[in-house]
């Protein structure tokens, strides 16, 4: 994972971690509890008539998620407090003012706080408003075709359609694999050399900028929008969402070795 360089990329982080607070997934809400409880270093910045924390971890990697921040547990806040410091230009430290607030927000949801001595970050004369946020794709359950459990279907109407429909112009996929060869980009699996015959020139093509953030009449680039993967892979980067990079899951498979 990269860590942070701008204001912009700390602030986005933060209003990701506060659509946590009253997100529809039970998952999410306890991720924010959890990490609001036990958080001792955060950044905090006055939006509209409250004060949205977040915590230092969560802040220094770029495009972080819920899904990114636990599978990159081992992430040292060593790393990404004296980044954010070095950002904002200023080190955390004790605010009276903050520690009310965030006190308060801890009352609001029912959470005790830990004993830890808190510090904070507080960004002011910031419009949040103004921060573009990275959209959710609504890949939901992490795997880009599965049906959608909440719609009724009349009978016979589902089928499964495989994720490489998902890619719009076979000439594209075809230009990227003809480039990239067949071998997944992640964990550099060859369908030919495990199943023969049959998995010669098999294999999934991932968007690296997913389709539902591009503009309809956006034209592919074959080299540089995508990447072979296979399945396995294509469903763990779409285990978070926005998406895991290549290089994040890339990293994250090394550290398990």
């Amino acid at each position: 994972m990269d860590t942070i360089d701008t204001l912009d990329e700390i602030l986005v982080n933060v209003l990701t971690f506060d659509t946590y607070k009253t997100s529809k997934q039970p998952k999410e809400r306890e991720f924010y509890r959890e990490r609001l409880k036990l958080g001792k270093i955060f950044v905090a910045v006055p939006h509209i008539s409250r004060m949205v924390f977040c915590p230092s971890r969560f802040v220094g990697y770029i495009s972080n998620t819920m899904e990114k921040h636990v599978a990159f547990e081992y992430k040292s806040g060593s790393i990404t407090t004296p980044r954010i410091s070095s950002v904002l230009r200023h080190n955390h430290e004790p605010n009276p003012a903050a520690e009310k607030q965030y006190l308060a927000l801890c009352d609001e949801l029912g959470v005790t706080p830990s004993r830890k001595t808190r510090s904070f970050w507080v960004i002011k004369n910031t419009n949040m408003d103004s921060v573009v946020q990275i959209p959710k794709t609504s890949a939901g359950s992490g795997y880009p075709d599965d049906v959608n459990q909440a719609v009724s279907y009349p009978e016979g109407a589902v089928r499964q359609v495989s994720v490489n429909a998902y890619e719009r112009n076979s000439k594209a996929r075809g230009t990227c694999v003809k480039h990239y060869g067949t071998n997944c980009a992640i964990c550099d699996f060859d369908f030919e050399l495990t199943y023969g015959d049959i998995g010669k020139d098999f294999i999934h093509v991932h968007h690296l900028i997913p389709l539902a953030l591009r503009n309809a009449e956006y034209e592919v680039d074959p080299i540089n929008d995508l990447r072979p993967v296979c399945p396995n892979c294509h469903a763990m980067l779409h285990k978070s969402d926005p998406p895991f990079s290549i290089d994040e899951l890339r990293e994250l498979m090394a550290s398990r070795k």
